[in-house]
């Protein structure tokens, strides 16, 4: 049976439906009881703290003179308070259960003496912290900082690590005087029934709305498969000789853009001509384009000369326009360097990088590297399109103070060569790509390199790493670190540069370039 595209759509639409309406439940109801429990255990915690001397006091008062009549109403009472707590518990310091509120129903206890055997618990029931246990059976202590806030402690008062939001609590241990400790059983009931409500309004509402969105992808299919149609049958003209065939689609939408150009294609068949002189025009502008951004590109004469380091830069695009980009910008002892990767490559690549070129030049002089980056990332989120993103190391050197320091966009990790030692290392890198999210700030840090004498520091693309010898293999991370373990020796960046660069080609053993290559290294003079 031969399915239609607008089968196709309805059944693709309403299976999205399905899987959007499952996951947000399943994440908003789960969500939901993780705030539920959380709200009951501080509530209960509150509650336990407010309530046990009073228990304690009714005890004394009440029971241990055997009126179990007024105990038991007081403690009817406490429990109308919090309908969470199952049950109310009386422990003595010595370990004995003097009163069980679910077991203890209808009178005092007057059997043998009820001895608490846990080792556990007992050191619960004589702590003067409050404790409790999770339906895990993990024990925790809470006890009053300096600043009279409780924190999570083990037995031993050591710090422990808190609770996760949402986690189920068997019962809270309060101690309530110097004689009495309060057990408070959680019920979780009420919290269930709260979630159970929750789910059924969501599957009335994942009904409706499946309902809804298969009425709608019905409706919107039929505007869609009608156009498709016409141009299926006027390409079949075309396919049999007929290049008179025209399509009459006036649907004001991206469909009746797609019919003009059906049409407009069908009268250029025969202009084959003006389709190759178009066809060089176009290369030739991207040849020129190609030009105008290798001057945003500094060559090595032109890379700015300041004390302490010495730098050697390259980029080999894998097209006429790249996306990588790198640039010096001194700034009186200081210099402030990037390198930088755009996403894919081309034009659309080349146009952001030479956006971010001209941003890094207005910035710079903010100082601050993680300023730079978040008022870069400002303009290229709202002056680029959502696609479109890119990785990058910005750095700077401190002439005067003698010190390196980095903040990384989500780019690769910078390779770092001790002399001393003889070792290659990478350095930590994080972040997150410029253009990605209107505020960066939580992602990216700015951080300082130990930088000595003699040492080098490998920047690079994406381009080396991922560089291709065959289908299978890459040159990858590893390879890089040995390389530069190799080549450490080497006189300066310049010869690293170059010896690096060598070592990639000869790796690739003439395979097409699938990215740009972009490198940047420096050397500790």
């Amino acid at each position: 049976m031969k399915i239609t595209i607008r089968s196709k759509l309805i059944i693709a639409i309403s299976t999205l439906m399905v899987v959007l309406f499952a996951v947000a439940a399943s994440l908003f109801v789960n969500e939901k009881k993780q705030e539920f429990a959380q709200d009951i255990y501080l509530n209960m915690l509150a509650f336990a703290r407010l309530t046990g001397p009073t228990v304690a006091y009714d005890y004394d008062l009440y029971l241990a003179q055997n009126s179990f009549v007024y105990f038991n109403r007081d403690l009817a009472k406490i429990f109308k308070q919090n309908a969470d707590v199952g049950a109310i518990k009386v422990i003595s310091y010595q370990g004995e259960l003097l009163y069980d509120s679910q077991i203890d129903v209808d009178e005092k206890y007057n059997g043998e003496t009820r001895k608490i055997s846990d080792d556990s618990l007992m050191s619960q029931v004589q702590s003067k912290n409050i404790s409790l246990q999770t339906i895990n059976g993990e024990i925790l202590f809470l006890k009053p900082n300096d600043g009279g806030d409780l924190i999570f402690v083990d037995k031993n008062e050591k710090p422990a690590q808190a609770l996760k939001q949402g986690t189920l609590l068997n019962y809270l241990m309060v101690p309530a005087n110097d004689k009495y400790a309060i057990q408070y059983t959680f019920d979780y009931k009420n919290l269930n029934d709260r979630i159970e409500r929750m789910r059924m309004r969501i599957i009335y509402l994942a009904v409706f709305g499946i309902m809804l969105g298969m009425l709608l992808s019905f409706i919107m299919s039929g505007q869609v498969t009608k156009p498709i149609a016409q141009l299926v049958e006027g390409a079949d003209k075309i396919d049999k000789g007929d290049f008179t065939a025209r399509v009459d689609i006036k649907t004001r939408d991206e469909m009746s853009f797609l019919g003009a150009s059906f049409n407009q294609m069908a009268a250029d068949l025969e202009k084959s001509i003006a389709a190759k002189i178009e066809q060089d025009r176009v290369k030739n502008e991207l040849k020129i384009a190609g030009q105008i951004q290798d001057q945003l590109v500094p060559d090595d004469d032109e890379i700015p000369k300041i004390d302490g380091i010495q730098i050697a830069a390259d980029l080999v695009p894998a097209e006429e326009i790249g996306g990588d980009i790198y640039d010096f910008i001194k700034i009186e002892n200081r210099l402030v360097m990037y390198l930088g990767d755009v996403t894919g490559h081309g034009v659309p690549a080349g146009i952001i990088s030479s956006i971010s070129n001209a941003l890094f030049y207005g910035f710079a002089t903010l100082g601050d590297l993680k300023k730079i980056l978040l008022e870069v990332n400002r303009v290229l989120k709202v002056k680029t399109l959502p696609t479109m993103f890119m990785t990058l190391c910005l750095m700077q050197w401190d002439a005067v103070a003698k010190k390196f320091s980095y903040a990384s966009a989500g780019h690769e990790q910078i390779l770092h060569y001790k002399t001393k030692e003889k070792i290659a290392e990478y350095k930590s890198a994080g972040g997150i790509a410029l253009g990605m999210l209107p505020d960066i700030s939580k992602h990216v840090n700015e951080m300082e390199i130990d930088f000595q004498t003699g040492d080098y520091l490998v920047i690079y693309s994406d381009g080396i790493p991922e560089c291709w010898k065959n289908e299978k293999e890459l040159y990858g991370p590893e390879r890089l670190k040995a390389a530069m373990e190799k080549f450490g020796t080497l006189a300066d960046a310049d010869a690293v540069k170059k010896a690096i660069l060598a070592d990639v080609k000869a790796f690739a053993e003439g395979h097409q370039q699938m990215d740009d290559i972009t490198i940047m290294v420096i050397k500790r003079t």
